[in-house]
């Protein structure tokens, strides 16, 4: 089965989550005298605040933000999407690439001058590896859609065969880490805990529940970086997170629009505001009742009140947006159908469905940073008759429930960052149990995300998007409230040049006045 790109938000896996969510575009919030943290000259070392924990670090079954945001920093891809200019895929580890005429054949020639950080060299074994854990992944496996098999004719060349021509095919290998194969042969358990990586950075140690640290990489081929340690300090609370900005033990941080209050008025501390395509949103677990009933779904739709939310949870942080598809991204359009609030529809819609009001809904389950979301749910439910008891979990016993349907209602965030494509994890039926939260099947949105894989013509698949965001829209199979923005915290010492879209930073991009 494959599976997911999804990044559950657990603080920086692109996104946040922590309360009702939050965040913004490009920014500085400098209005105050200097706190505490000051100059920070000749400083060679960060420390980064996370509200979430790892739970693995193994390259191609990770499921969160802060697991994807630590292992870019811990290895690179055969690609990379250069955040300047065009945004078009890069080679990184690769030398050059070549693409055959039917748009089948990818073939990439690699540098000779990569080593893993054990310091043997990167070679097409490798690379041939990495992109079959994806290909096998149940979480990624998505990334390398429409990839066949990997041929590796020399130590230096590495050929991708598609089964049909797939024109974001270059996007997904942008995501590939690449690994070392006799790493992972002489201990799996290690490759997932004590990564050996091919990145800047090497993995030097985790305190469970408290850090995670790195190392520079000093053999590392495009030049060790200027930032020599790095320490992620899980920090839950967002307010005790901003009082460390302000006295400097954090240097970086996602934070959440709530604290802005405690950040404004430093001078020391600058605020970048960042687009994500990632989503907030109400899933409702369609295996149960009443919630197979569509039109329930759509009395849900109109019960919530999106602009509410946005004010109260993101500070107005967000675009509203009932779509899964975000308003920049390909498929999108003004025609697909938007739900507004709209109780007294709502209303009409349960009686359609027989349904005799007031109706506990059993229980909105949520993990600790979105119980503030689901307060504001359960408010608007209430409103139209719907009862629903909040349930508050750690994070990653959170997403153990969600993804094994064990749940009836909840409120969360998540980034399907890449092509459209991506989109068919939350839709498609080899994605129940990963990042279809909605356990949604139906092969006939199965088969309009087969032909948007396989059509090459822009125009041809932008409509078959069309087709695919009407259907989701129309059968209300998630309430999507919004899209929000993510909002990085850090002193105005540190440069963190361009920060990309989506939020996946490089640490190496980094340096200190």
């Amino acid at each position: 089965m494959k599976r997911m790109t999804a990044f559950f938000l657990a603080a920086a896996l692109v996104v946040s989550m922590a309360g009702c969510g939050g965040s913004g575009s490009k920014g500085e919030v400098q209005t105050g005298a200097a706190g505490e943290a000051g100059a920070q000259s000749g400083k060679d070392s960060i420390t980064i605040a996370t509200d979430v924990d790892i739970d693995t670090l193994h390259p191609s079954d990770f499921s969160t933000t802060i697991e994807h945001t630590i292992l870019t920093q811990l290895y690179d891809p055969l690609m990379y999407m250069n955040p300047d200019g065009a945004h078009e895929p890069e080679p990184r580890i690769a030398e050059s690439y070549t693409v055959s005429d039917d748009g089948k054949d990818y073939t990439f020639k690699l540098r000779s001058d990569v080593t893993f950080h054990d310091g043997s060299a990167v070679t097409a074994d490798d690379v041939k590896f990495s992109l079959e854990l994806y290909m096998n992944s149940e979480y990624q496996g998505s990334q390398v859609a429409g990839l066949e098999s990997v041929e590796v004719p020399d130590a230096s060349t590495v050929i991708c065969h598609l089964d049909n021509p797939y024109s974001p095919f270059l996007l997904g290998v942008c995501q590939v880490p690449i690994a070392s194969k006799a790493y992972y042969e002489k201990s799996e358990s290690d490759f997932s805990s004590q990564p050996v990586g091919s990145g800047p950075y090497k993995y030097t140690g985790r305190e469970k529940g408290s850090k995670i640290t790195l190392e520079a990489y000093d053999g590392y081929y495009r030049g060790e970086a200027a930032i020599k340690n790095v320490t992620y300090e899980v920090i839950p609370d967002q307010s005790t997170t901003a009082i460390a900005l302000k006295t400097g033990e954090v240097d970086f941080a996602m934070a959440e629009s709530s604290t802005m209050a405690q950040i404004q008025g430093d001078e020391a501390l600058t605020v970048e505001e960042v687009g994500t395509s990632g989503f907030s949103y109400i899933s409702m677990n369609l295996e149960k009742e009443p919630f197979n009933d569509v039109r329930v779904r759509q009395a849900i739709n109109h019960a919530v009140n999106r602009e509410n939310i946005a004010a109260v949870c993101y500070d107005n942080e967000a675009e509203i947006n009932s779509n899964i598809c975000s308003k920049e991204r390909f498929g999108y359009s003004d025609d697909q159908f938007q739900y507004t609030y709209d109780p007294e529809k709502a209303k009409e819609l349960l009686a359609e469905a027989g349904v005799t009001t007031p109706l506990n809904l059993g229980t909105i389950l949520v993990a600790e940073k979105y119980s503030n979301l689901a307060t504001v749910i359960q408010s608007d439910l209430a409103a139209v008759g719907l009862e629903v008891t909040i349930e508050v979990k750690e994070f990653n016993a959170y997403i153990d429930d969600l993804t094994s349907g064990n749940y009836d209602i909840t409120a969360l965030e998540m980034t399907l960052d890449g092509d459209t494509q991506q989109l068919e994890m939350a839709f498609c039926s080899d994605y129940i149990g990963t990042a279809n939260n909605a356990r949604y099947s139906d092969p006939d949105m199965d088969d309009l995300f087969a032909q948007a894989k396989a059509e090459t013509d822009t125009d041809k698949r932008e409509a078959i998007f069309d087709q695919i965001f009407t259907k989701a829209q129309d059968e209300a199979i998630y309430a999507v409230i919004c899209n929000p923005m993510t909002l990085y915290v850090h002193h105005t010492d540190l440069d963190c040049q361009e920060i990309p879209f989506e939020g996946i930073y490089s640490i190496y991009n980094f340096s200190w006045k």
